[in-house]
């Protein structure tokens, strides 16, 4: 492709992508805002206390909340755990792949950080899904 044409390309692609992304975020945290706006109910400890001894179907609804959030937390944290660890090790070997591939330790620790970035904004973007739902 012509250099000029190629430039026309990457303008037309970022002014239709940055916008979308901008709009896209916005409209993210206002789901997020009105979402925490909701009110589950009572949550302090004896609010948790004995889920099977609460009468009504509504008043059992904040313990079971709490014990899919608190479910969802512990997965996490596991999960997590061992997705740090793989993703350091991969990190590494695509860190001495392409160092030895491309001649270049600097592009293979460039392309590492790059695997490590998207793994951790991955698990980030992940870990806040599962505290909205």
């Amino acid at each position: 492709w012509p250099p000029l044409i190629v430039a026309a390309m990457t303008f037309s692609a970022d002014t239709f992508i940055v916008p979308c992304c901008i709009i896209g975020l916005a409209f993210a945290f206002l789901q997020f805002t009105l979402i925490k706006k909701v009110k589950v109910g009572d949550a302090s400890m004896a609010g948790q206390d004995k889920l099977e001894a609460q009468e009504t179907p509504e008043s059992r609804v904040v313990g079971i909340y709490i014990r899919i959030m608190e479910g969802a937390k512990t997965f996490l944290r596991e999960e997590y755990q061992i997705c740090s660890i793989f993703c350091f090790c991969f990190g590494l070997v695509i860190m001495a792949l392409v160092s030895w591939g491309a001649h270049s330790t600097t592009m293979g620790i460039a392309t590492a950080v790059a695997f490590w970035t998207g793994a951790s904004t991955s698990m980030l973007c992940g870990f806040l899904g599962m505290m909205i739902a």
